[in-house]
């Protein structure tokens, strides 16, 4: 049968074997789905035993959903949280998400096993233009792709709450990266990534009602042991943006249990509450 990504037989065809994808393919996966090019899997699950096993349970949730009737009351409308075009009547009492934590992992790099299988990407460096662009710039990789300029991110308006302790930490960053073998540019992902924010909370401010809640879970970050704020800059950014306040509730301490960690920076995740 022919693909088409409008039916939605289809659609759940291309959902199964791209889930099967991973435990099926001697690819090397390393921690969080990393593809390590270089490695293979010696146990992988034979193809049309994972492609049944899939097929099975996607049928099972079916199922359910139908004996319990649920019903699809959402609507999804894709757009850019930085410069989200939308209709012009909506208004929004509740927003609950959890932006990337800086320095935490590669989003776009994620899904590379599955998009060039499908043949999305051909190699890392498409994942720039097919993926990153729409990212929060939250990672070295994505910042150094993009050649970013420290002096002109920081020179945002948008940061300007922040922009005193978020240019000493970017400085830091800047000559301890010079020390390093890597030298990864830590130094412009940190000013974008608050910069993006920035700018969402700027959009939000426009989109949510008067008495709204926030809720994002974040958490902080130390690249070359220089620490980032996290949750107090993203709660000055959104209180400039419009918002009346926010406060911190945080639900558990990182960086404690790994020996070889590379810094030795008590890290923190929690719910940055902010309200509208």
């Amino acid at each position: 049968t022919k693909y088409d990504a409008g039916e939605a037989k289809s659609e759940l065809l291309w959902l199964l074997l791209t889930s099967i994808l991973r435990p099926s393919s001697i690819a090397g996966t390393a921690q969080w789905q990393y593809i390590l090019p270089n490695k293979s899997k010696s146990k992988v699950i034979d193809p049309v035993d994972a492609y049944k096993i899939k097929a099975s349970e996607i049928l099972e949730d079916l199922m359910y959903v139908q004996h319990q009737q649920w019903r699809s009351l959402s609507t999804i409308l894709p757009t850019d949280a930085r410069i989200p075009s939308l209709p012009r009547d909506i208004e929004i009492d509740l927003v609950i998400t959890s932006p990337p934590y800086p320095n935490n992992y590669d989003y776009a790099d994620a899904t590379r096993l599955e998009m060039t299988y499908w043949g999305d990407v051909s190699s890392w460096s498409d994942l720039q233009e097919q993926v990153r662009q729409y990212l929060i710039r939250s990672c070295s990789q994505h910042s150094a792709a993009e050649r970013l300029e420290l002096d002109a991110l920081l020179a945002d308006e948008v940061l300007t709450p922040v922009r005193e302790e978020l240019s000493a930490a970017c400085h830091r960053l800047a000559e301890v990266r010079l020390t390093k073998g890597g030298r990864k540019t830590y130094h412009t992902m940190a000013a974008a990534y608050f910069s993006d924010l920035g700018h969402v909370f700027r959009s939000l401010r426009k989109l949510c009602r008067d008495g709204s809640t926030l809720c994002f879970v974040v958490g902080d970050s130390a690249p070359y042991g220089v620490y980032l704020h996290v949750d107090q800059w993203l709660g000055e950014l959104a209180c400039a943006a419009g918002f009346k306040k926010f406060w911190f509730e945080q639900t558990r301490d990182r960086n404690t249990k790994w020996k070889n960690r590379k810094h030795r920076v008590p890290l923190k995740e929690g719910r940055l509450w902010i309200e509208g």
